[in-house]
């Protein structure tokens, strides 16, 4: 072989090709479960400060404040009303949520309404609100003094 030529043999530039393959292959599921963590704790963050502010405004203006879901599902957007007035005026829309991500709501409770004290109007018990996507998963409880906790217990 001539000792002049510079550069690298075939069979380096493949083991170099393989370590690098194996590294993204490790790489890949770390970055997607990176992404949907991301991904659904802003939703949920989303979801939460919906929930403050329709608190927030049914008592800063003294009425009942609603959150309530654009076409009857919780994934799609949802809105905050001030169900006071007759129409009810649209105070914010939330955006919907991701594809492939669920809520499920404790049984029964279509619509999350805050009286002007800023405790749950409706439904009559905590509401347990379930976010799913993938493997990752949250909880918001909304208390009846409507507390909105994330993670925590009404108990």
């Amino acid at each position: 072989m001539d000792r002049g030529t510079k550069g690298f043999t075939l069979i380096e530039l493949l083991v170099a090709l393989a370590i690098f393959l194996i590294l993204i292959t490790m790489a890949v599921p770390a970055f997607t479960s990176s992404v949907q963590r991301t991904k659904a704790d802003t939703e949920v963050g989303d979801l939460r400060r919906a929930l403050s502010y329709a608190r927030l405004e049914a008592i800063d203006r003294g009425i009942t404040t609603q959150v309530l879901p654009k076409g009857g599902a919780w994934t799609g957007e949802l809105t905050v009303s001030d169900i006071s007035s007759s129409p009810a005026n649209v105070l914010r829309v939330v955006p919907a949520m991701s594809s492939g991500a669920s809520l499920a709501l404790t049984s029964g409770v279509t619509a999350i309404s805050f009286n002007n004290l800023g405790g749950l109007a409706a439904p009559a018990t905590a509401v347990a609100i379930t976010y799913a996507l993938g493997a990752q998963s949250r909880t918001l409880n909304v208390c009846l003094n409507g507390r909105i906790l994330l993670g925590g217990n009404c108990g």
